[in-house]
């Protein structure tokens, strides 16, 4: 960049996401002079063209690339104005009460400043309604999650739409490569805004490399960018926040550690019909497989819901060589897809090396065990919706056709590098509480005005979808500082 930018500001806010954009918004309408710094470029509804290469590149974190050390899992993550709520399929799940009473009982949490549980739900529901959350109806289920909600109800399994933070959709379905219609209302349509009519700035393409720590304030510099501060909130994501304390020498020995990635396993199905998939809202519909949340064991089981992405992004998840990948993209408007979400256990970490992530991640015997039977179950709703044929991405995978085929699932070999998996939940790499990076107060172990607020507070798996769960957590800081 060619004019360096400088400021002074009672606060900076590093991340426009839905932990970032929530604070800035709380902290400029309570009067604060703050600075809003974003990686990635200003964009908006001009700049959404629903052309995957284009718009990849321009949203996503390495153009959609980003991935575990061995390339096995791609890690999901936006880099523009609204982070990951730019290109989030908008889906609405608050953490359940068991989960905040597991944290509280096992991590440490019983102790929180008096923060309640039903302060917790005050906050998420606060959220909810500052995003236009509302639960999608029967008639906007597309084609592709009403085949799953079919084949699941003549299974006997139990399904619902599923909430969104929608105002107006038209069901274009590009809602992975940003909203041309300003109908998703991610943070840069909703909490952005206020920012910005509160007084507080954005600088966008504002990459922080360190913060510079001290008991008089804190400096946040990058490329041509410095800010002085009283005080600075670090809500970059899972695995950039702790890059940026790493690269500053702080946040000790627990930075890094403790990752969840919560990867999703695919279902594709074919059917002897038209579907188009990426029509409509593309997940709209979660079948209900035997999620588990209790205050012993937190969040656990899986869920399966449809989902829908470009000819690329599909393409990329099936590992098979050209001459049986072109033929099966060829069926691609009669194809259905869903994904099998099954929460992890913390088994990963994030190094950084010359100023890349390394993203280390082995999925355990347990998780693997539980994602075996949310594909055989997946399998089956398709089957039973009338699919042709449905394929599991396993490198070496076979066609599934019948009930008796399916047993053949138990046989597959599920290590990350066989099976095409995505996350777009990475969570936990600054743990709050005792023995985290974070103290109950949001603040970095070891200083005075260095705040963390994104979804690497958590210990495990919040829910099933990030985004209200950090925004609660914005909501609860901003209450603690009077906000």
């Amino acid at each position: 960049m060619s004019n360096p930018r400088s400021g002074r500001f009672e606060d900076v806010v590093i991340g426009s996401g839905a932990g970032g954009a929530v604070i800035a918004a709380r902290l400029a309408e309570a009067g604060r002079s703050v600075v809003l710094l974003e990686e990635g470029p200003r964009v908006g509804r001009a700049d959404f063209n629903q052309r995957e290469g284009a718009m990849y590149s321009l949203l996503y974190r390495d153009a959609g690339g980003q991935a575990t050390a061995d390339g096995a899992i791609s890690v999901m993550q936006g880099r523009c104005l609204g982070g990951s709520t730019t290109i989030n399929m908008g889906d609405v799940v608050p953490m359940e009460t068991a989960v905040l009473q597991h944290w509280r009982h096992h991590f440490g949490w019983s102790d929180w400043g008096g923060i309640t549980d039903d302060d917790v739900h005050r906050a998420a529901q606060r959220a909810k309604t500052d995003i236009g959350a509302s639960r999608i109806t029967d008639a906007e289920v597309n084609t592709n999650n009403g085949l799953l909600r079919d084949g699941a109800k003549k299974l006997g399994i139990a399904g619902q739409p599923l909430e969104h933070n929608r105002t107006g959709c038209v069901g274009s379905g590009y809602c992975l490569i940003g909203c041309a219609y300003d109908a998703k209302k991610g943070t840069h349509l909703s909490y952005v805004p206020r920012f910005e009519a509160a007084g507080g700035e954005v600088w966008c393409d504002a990459r922080v490399d360190r913060v510079e720590h001290g008991a008089a304030g804190v400096v946040v510099s990058g490329v041509a960018v410095r800010v002085e501060a009283e005080r600075v909130f670090v809500c970059a994501g899972t695995i950039h926040t702790p890059g940026i304390l790493e690269r500053s020498g702080l946040g000790g020995g627990q930075v890094g550690r403790n990752l969840s990635l919560q990867p999703q396993g695919p279902v594709l199905a074919v059917f002897p019909h038209k579907v188009d998939l990426h029509r409509g809202i593309p997940q709209s519909f979660g079948v209900d497989g035997p999620l588990e949340v209790s205050v012993e064991r937190g969040l656990g089981g899986f869920t399966i819901e449809g989902v829908a992405g470009g000819p690329a992004m599909t393409a990329s998840l099936v590992p098979l060589p050209m001459r049986e990948l072109k033929p099966l993209l060829g069926l691609y408007r009669q194809s259905a897809a869903a994904l099998c979400l099954v929460p992890d256990r913390p088994s990963g970490r994030v190094v950084w090396s010359k100023g890349r992530p390394k993203i280390h991640y082995a999925p355990t015997a347990e998780y693997t065990a539980r994602l075996r039977e949310a594909l055989k179950m997946g399998a089956r709703c398709y089957l039973e919706a009338g699919a042709s044929a449905v394929r599991i991405p396993v490198v070496h995978g076979k066609e599934i056709r019948s009930e008796k085929d399916i047993a053949s699932i138990d046989d597959l070999p599920l290590r990350s590098c066989d099976l095409s998996m995505i996350s777009a939940h990475p969570q936990g790499t600054c743990r709050m509480g005792p023995d985290g990076a974070v103290g109950m107060d949001f603040k970095l172990k070891g200083t005075d005005n260095v705040y963390v607020c994104d979804a690497s507070l958590f210990p495990t798996t919040s829910s099933t979808h990030t985004m209200v769960p950090v925004m609660t957590m914005a909501h609860l800081l901003a209450g603690q500082l009077g906000a």
